[in-house]
């Protein structure tokens, strides 16, 4: 595999290993001097690449089995990508560094800051625990800290109405938009999502949710989704009930069912020929 990048304002001499050398040859001293930057040819393969200074890529020699002689314009981006979908097996002229790359992006910083005491400038306290965060980053993604921690100058924020689990899920994902929770304890989740208006995590919170559904905890689910306002999963689990129905009508969730929702789910199971034989 050999390949050269060139410079914009010189002619580059490289010996391109092909099939046929000399027509490569004369095709690289005319794509240097209509303004190639980048080429490179694979021997096993018999294919060639060129990049030029307006970002087209071309290649030539084999291509699925037919020779192209001249340089053919292709759709690619660069010439990797040219020796990723001819070559077999595929193979990249570029030297590959096996050195650690220690450089963190914005994101990846932040995860990383979460919950460490040594940055944090506020902590919270739920369930004789203590979950540590930065007030700055809470009010820049939260309309409720934004509000409730503007003239809060304590460090210490008690909390009583969440779990542990719950609350540290919550703060976590300020800082990831992602969260880490398992689906049966999701729906706490969910509740703190609706209280704060949070509708992001209301949305991922609803994803997770259906990942845990059965036929055991299927109408606990539903019944509430309802109350939270939660409408996709609401659909989703009524679906689910619906699809099984025989299971879920003789589990204890079913029994215990709330009066309006059983009246709303009979209901509605009706309107789609949940009963018809």
């Amino acid at each position: 595999m050999y390949g050269v990048t060139v410079g914009t304002d010189s002619w580059a001499w490289a010996a391109v290993a092909t099939s046929q050398p000399p027509v490569e040859w004369q095709l690289c001293k005319a794509f240097v001097s209509s303004g190639i930057i980048e080429i490179a040819a694979c021997h096993s393969a018999h294919t060639s690449a060129a990049k030029t200074q307006g970002g087209h890529v071309y290649m030539w020699g084999q291509c699925r089995s037919q020779s192209v002689i001249l340089p053919h314009l292709t759709h690619f981006s660069c010439t990797d990508d040219v020796f990723a979908c001819f070559a077999t097996p595929a193979v990249t002229w570029r030297l590959l560094s096996v050195e650690p790359d220690d450089h963190l992006t914005v994101a990846e910083s932040l995860k990383r800051e979460f919950d460490n005491p040594d940055t944090a400038d506020l902590k919270f306290l739920v369930d004789g625990k203590y979950i540590y965060a930065h007030k700055v980053l809470l009010k820049i993604r939260c309309e409720h800290f934004r509000s409730s921690l503007e003239d809060n100058e304590d460090d210490i924020v008690e909390m009583s109405e969440f779990s542990y689990p719950v609350y540290r899920a919550f703060l976590e994902y300020l800082y990831t938009d992602n969260i880490s929770l398992p689906p049966e304890e999701a729906v706490g989740l969910l509740d703190l999502a609706t209280f704060y208006r949070e509708n992001r995590l209301k949305k991922l919170c609803q994803q997770t949710i259906k990942q845990g559904i059965c036929e055991e905890n299927a109408i606990a689910l539903l019944s509430a989704a309802v109350k939270y306002d939660a409408q996709d999963l609401e659909e989703f689990c009524f679906r689910f009930c619906i699809n099984h129905l025989t299971v879920v009508t003789q589990t204890s969730g079913f029994a215990e069912m709330d009066h309006d929702l059983l009246k709303n789910f009979i209901s509605k199971a009706s309107r789609v020929g949940a009963f018809k034989n």
